[in-house]
């Protein structure tokens, strides 16, 4: 999928695999010396990967691995040369902040209760989902619904229809408030946003929820003739691929250049300019960087160009542009020399 602009990754966080030069036996110099010249990246909305409507052993253990990839960086995907991603703040800090068996445990629990308040789609529940699933959901109904009353839905509509009897809405209410009380019993919390109905989930965009069941989230990869090219060839690369995004590209390649030092698969959030109109402008004025500040990027840096290596007309650059509210801290400063401080745009 072509990203047409980088507005589409406002807000995101953004993991790299700081590993990935281990796929080729070469050393992390070595790959990003390969890697260096690269102008364009491969990008695409992965709406595929991770689902809450588990039906398969692969989706199961795509669930595993996406709780690995957030807590522990291991980019593990069997189609792609995935190198970095880009995720909705919630759905990380869902996976980052909740134990996988919680996470597990809500997903089985909003099924369960799916199937036991919508008798019309029990077929399809006991055709389509992942048989230890299944079980482990009939056990939760057995242990928790067994003695709930379910209201007729059939009759409460046709009532609210014909004489505006809103005794529906009441039986919807109990139905939800039995749900919380489940959730609350089986796992200890309430569910997360999308899964706070037992009738149906909701389709939010800032959890990257999409209408199937999926989370999305912003991939970077590279195909295999480019994994070839890049790898096994000794060309300056210029693949001029259809989809990129630019910035992506370069956070990846500082962060992957830097890992070693910052122990960190976790780049940053792009964060949204968002400043009042009526905001004093001196606010805007750049603060000096202090000297400590400098020796310390300086080190860090080795004294050269973090993209071409150059020990030349070297500048110190923002990561986060400071018009954008980027700080004078050793983490947002890097070594650029002129020519590639110039070529970079003032955008996050």
């Amino acid at each position: 999928m072509y990203l047409e602009d980088n507005d589409k990754l406002d807000g995101h966080i953004v993991l790299i695999d700081p590993y990935i030069h281990k796929q080729a036996n070469l050393t992390r110099s070595i790959f990003l010396e390969k890697v260096k010249h690269v102008k364009y990246l491969r990008t695409q909305v992965n709406n595929t990967y991770i689902s809450f409507y588990i039906t398969s052993l692969d989706e199961y253990n795509n669930l595993i691995k996406f709780y690995k990839l957030v807590n522990e960086g291991i980019f593990d995907f069997d189609y792609h040369n995935v190198f970095a991603i880009a995720v909705q703040p919630k759905l990380y800090n869902w996976f980052k902040t909740t134990s996988l068996e919680v996470i597990q445990k809500q997903i089985a629990c909003w099924m369960a209760s799916s199937y036991f308040f919508r008798p019309k789609l029990r077929d399809i529940q006991k055709t389509q989902v992942y048989k230890p699933l299944f079980e482990e959901e009939m056990r939760i109904i057995n242990k928790y619904y067994s003695e709930f009353q379910l209201p007729d839905f059939k009759i409460l509509q046709e009532l609210f229809e014909e004489s505006d009897d809103e005794t529906l809405f009441d039986g919807i209410d109990k139905c939800n408030e039995k749900y919380i009380e489940v959730c609350n019993s089986f796992y200890g919390s309430n569910p997360p946003d999308f899964l706070r109905s037992p009738f149906d989930y909701e389709v939010l965009p800032d959890w990257g929820v999409n209408s199937i069941h999926n989370f999305e989230f912003i991939q970077s990869y590279m195909n295999e003739n480019d994994w070839k090219r890049i790898i096994n060839g000794n060309s300056e690369d210029n693949l001029h691929r259809a989809e990129s995004i630019d910035e992506l590209w370069i956070k990846w390649k500082h962060t992957f250049s830097t890992f070693d030092i910052r122990k960190n698969f976790v780049y940053s959030f792009y964060l949204v300019n968002i400043q009042s109109k009526n905001q004093d402008v001196t606010k805007l004025l750049r603060e000096k960087i202090s000297n400590t500040v400098k020796r310390e990027v300086w080190q860090r840096d080795q004294g050269q160009c973090v993209e071409c290596g150059s020990k030349e007309k070297l500048e110190y650059d923002h990561i986060i542009p400071h018009s954008k509210g980027g700080s004078n801290t050793v983490r947002n400063l890097q070594l650029l020399c002129e020519f590639c401080n110039r070529t970079k745009y003032n955008k996050i």
